[in-house]
């Protein structure tokens, strides 16, 4: 499944921006409309780019390197985002159209770069399906126990809760102890006996199903703790029948169980998961994320942040780290310089008091940080600034690319007068007019 660009996963590769960001000025605002699924090619530039969904839902693909398929990475666009520089990306519609804001930050040529896998939606049809789930027994059996050559028309999970239990498939035998479990496929023999003085108690769950391949035949699964978990919750669930979404509830639960052990047996090692460290990190992130966005005009230090979370300095470190690819302080002042903007293009206070306000303290430090930051100091950086839409042609959205159709909304002209297009812009054949001494797009039908 797709991951939103709001979940902060992947931070080295674009900053997921807040409302103040989406509503602050922006240079050579691009409209999109993008009415495809699949595309060889991505689109790489010199410079950041700001992407803002507008409506349908847009699949974003990038990747560092082109070249290996295995980091391309893909996010539902949610919100904006800032696309660092140099990022190969494209953007396809999951839906049958949506409609992007592409804004660069500055007039470059994006350079066009073949991929090496075709890049496309991809289909989420389901394999297997759970149809129905018989019942439960649970059995305690004992020496000299044994039934022989069973079969039957639907599949059976056997799963030792004590003890040992001795199964033989297809003529040959197996040996399950505590938390092994063994699959029966519909019209496969089997037989189960309990070894000499031994005791044994087992689970059995019976149920039909499709789409489940022959990799699990006489094979035994170790179940890690968390799946025997799951298991114990479908048994208590089997005690309440008329529960609200009771079959909805088991099969979900036990087609996780059989998905897993389709996988692979190395997924129920009792170590907590990649993925679930990955996904409780990432919330704590976001957390962390979304404190410091509402509590921005506070004196946040990196302090604040470890004795409000009850985190030591080290991991707080090694989560920017790991999410933003910077520090905790680095990622705090970069914020406050985002809030800055806004501020000075709201133009209410005056440079002073948004210094004071953002806690820099003096007027002086925080000029030479803004100047740092963005190579203009905060009193050259006026509530409008525009710069010229480039000529389509120069843009270099050719190839695969193309299929964006470009809307543009506003263009000056020599007397820098905005000139604003009323009528919606269809992409057919490109040229260019002269406005003043200023060439822009021309759409000719």
């Amino acid at each position: 499944m797709y991951i939103k660009t709001s979940a902060f996963a992947h931070a080295d590769y674009f900053d997921s921006l807040t409302n103040f960001d989406m509503d602050s000025q922006k240079h050579h605002k691009k409209s999109l409309t993008i009415n495809r699924q699949k595309s060889d090619s991505f689109l790489k530039f010199p410079d950041t780019v700001t992407i803002t969904a507008k409506s349908g839902i847009a699949l974003i693909i990038m990747t560092h390197n082109p070249y290996l398929v295995d980091t391309y990475q893909e996010f539902v666009l949610q919100g904006s985002i800032e696309l660092h520089a140099n990022i190969c990306f494209n953007i396809l519609s999951i839906t049958d159209e949506c409609s992007i804001i592409l804004e660069p930050r500055f007039n470059h040529q994006p350079e066009l770069v073949p991929a090496k896998q075709a890049l496309k939606v991809r289909d989420f049809v389901e394999e297997i399906k759970i149809e129905k789930v018989y019942g439960f027994f649970y059995q305690v059996k004992t020496a000299p126990y044994r039934f022989s050559n069973d079969q039957h028309d639907y599949f059976e999970m056997t799963i030792v809760d004590q003890g040992e239990l001795v199964h033989e498939v297809d003529g040959v035998k197996h040996t399950a102890k505590r938390h092994d479990c063994m699959l029966y496929y519909p019209k496969q023999r089997h037989s189960q006996m309990v070894k000499r003085d031994g005791v044994s108690t087992y689970l059995s769950i019976m149920f039909q199903a499709s789409g489940i391949s022959p990799e699990l035949k006489n094979k035994i699964v170790h179940l890690s703790n968390h799946y025997t978990q799951v298991i114990e919750k479908m048994v208590e669930l089997s005690n309440h029948p008329s529960a609200p979404f009771y079959a909805d509830e088991m099969i979900t639960l036990f087609k996780s169980v059989i998905i897993q052990m389709l996988k692979s047996d190395q997924a129920f090692y009792d170590e907590p998961s990649t993925s679930m460290r990955e996904n409780y990190e990432n919330e704590l992130f976001q957390s962390i994320v979304d404190y410091l966005h509402h509590h921005v005009e506070a004196e946040n230090q990196v302090n604040d942040l470890v004795n409000h979370f009850n985190l030591s300095r080290s991991t707080l470190q090694l989560l920017f780290k790991k999410y933003a690819n910077m520090t905790p302080k680095n990622y705090i002042n970069q914020l406050r310089l985002k809030r800055s903007k806004l501020l000075i293009k709201e133009s209410k206070l005056t440079l002073s008091e948004i210094a004071e306000t953002l806690g820099y303290g003096s007027l002086q430090y925080f000029s030479r940080v803004f100047t740092q930051e963005y190579g203009m100091s905060p009193s050259h950086t006026t509530p409008q600034i525009s710069l010229k839409d480039p000529p389509v042609s120069k843009f270099g959205l050719g190839g695969s690319f193309i299929s964006l159709k470009l809307v543009f909304l506003a263009c000056l002209d020599g007397n820098q007068r905005m000139v604003r297009f009323h009528q919606p812009l269809q992409q057919a054949r490109i040229g260019s007019q002269v406005l003043g001494h200023e060439l822009v797009p021309r759409y000719l039908a």
